[in-house]
């Protein structure tokens, strides 16, 4: 059978369309580039910029301004983190096993690039403390020269470490006494279970240990060992279980100054020490934060009788630390067990929802307004960090 010309055209010009588009797709497959691995780099650490211990073994930074997650930062077991005073790095202390949840012990001080979030040096260290999240297990030199980090083996001692050289420099016994609050410069005082403080001076020398006077009672009216502190200007705020504040000037000559107490700055009588006598006490996890800008003291208040103060709180009461003064209560949307706050001149407060063990929300708050900003479902532990505490 004869097949019509333009039949034959028509299979010839689809053949030669088809041929055309085979070298044109070899051509453009032959200009394809492999790609390049790249790291997203971050800005500096911004002052609403929060990094809350979350329930998949990191600490995932937030920005509290966008409710958004930035990145997160690895954190195994207890893992307490500081931010060095530039916001250049992140420090965790942090402890795992070879074999997961056994195995041999080991413990690290690593540091992560604060834009990168990379892994840049990991510094073997003794035994830390294992108990609860806790600021003060882990603090900073503001010279970024030492980092401080309490142990437990099984006597209770702070091991420095030279972030320069990336060793442990010393380890300084501290016997009856335990965590670190870092001075302005030069050294860590830690507190005592006789009430006093033990004030240790270094400077990569020979440490020199002095003693205050003891100014609390630990058994009746102990002092809560998540009281805040200003580590930039060395000023730490001791605050007892009924509510009394020993502000103190950290140093080789420490002694906390007279007490003032929170209820009678809000105006209210003193809080007693009875098991049945309600009234509003400081309870939590981390139930105090601290601004150095505004002189200002944010604690988490609940109503309860005395030996109520790991209870969650519904209001932030602040303080204005220099009159001695209640100058503002915050209610809360749901009952928090930690807080932080950020430290420039329009603070937000960062709560941890929940109570006891259970992961919870981060609740971001304007502190001028009183506004809920973000309410998040976080997976949240009770522990935040903030630049410049």
């Amino acid at each position: 059978m004869r097949v019509p010309a333009r039949k034959t055209v028509g299979l010839l010009a689809v053949c030669a369309a088809l041929s055309s588009g085979a070298v044109s797709y070899a051509a453009r497959a032959e200009e394809v580039t492999a790609e390049t691995e790249y790291t997203e780099k971050l800005p500096v650490m911004g002052a609403h910029w929060t990094l809350v211990a979350t329930d998949n073994n990191a600490y995932t930074l937030y920005d509290g301004d966008k409710g958004k997650i930035l990145g997160t930062v690895p954190a195994d077991f207890e893992a307490n983190l500081a931010v060095s005073s530039d916001r250049h790095t992140y420090y965790v202390a942090t402890t795992m096993w070879t074999r997961g949840d056994h195995g041999d012990r080991e413990d690290f001080l690593q540091a992560y690039d604060a834009r990168t979030l990379d892994l840049t040096k990991e510094i073997a260290i003794p035994a830390r403390a294992l108990s609860v999240f806790k600021q003060q297990s882990l603090g900073l030199s503001n010279d970024g020269h030492w980092a401080y980090v309490f142990d437990m083996t099984p006597t209770t001692r702070v091991s420095v470490v030279d972030l320069h050289s990336g060793k442990v420099a010393t380890d300084i016994d501290i016997p009856g006494c335990a965590l670190e609050f870092p001075w302005a410069k030069g050294g860590f005082s830690s507190l005592c279970g006789d009430g006093s403080l033990t004030n240790v001076a270094y400077d990569g020398g020979t440490p020199k240990i002095t003693h205050s006077h003891p100014f609390f009672d630990a058994n009746e009216a102990p002092v809560f060992e998540q009281s805040p502190s200003d580590t930039k200007n060395g000023i730490a705020y001791f605050i007892t279980y009924d509510g009394k504040v020993f502000e103190t000037k950290l140093g080789p000559d420490a002694q906390p100054a007279a007490s003032w107490g929170l209820t009678e700055a809000a105006g209210m009588k003193p809080a007693g020490r009875g098991v049945q006598e309600m009234t509003w006490r400081p309870g939590g996890s981390e139930p105090f934060a601290f601004n150095a800008a505004q002189h200002r003291l944010y604690v988490l208040m609940h109503v309860g009788n005395y030996w109520t103060h790991k209870d969650p709180a519904k209001q932030v009461w602040v303080f204005d630390t220099q009159a001695h003064k209640l100058v503002n209560r915050i209610d809360l949307p749901e009952v928090a067990r930690a807080i932080s706050v950020s430290q420039d001149a329009s603070p937000q407060i960062y709560a941890v929802s929940g109570s006891n063990h259970d992961a919870g929300k981060l609740i971001v708050v304007d502190t001028v307004t009183g506004k809920v900003l973000h309410s998040l479902e976080a997976g949240a532990r009770p522990m935040s960090v903030v630049a410049g505490m």
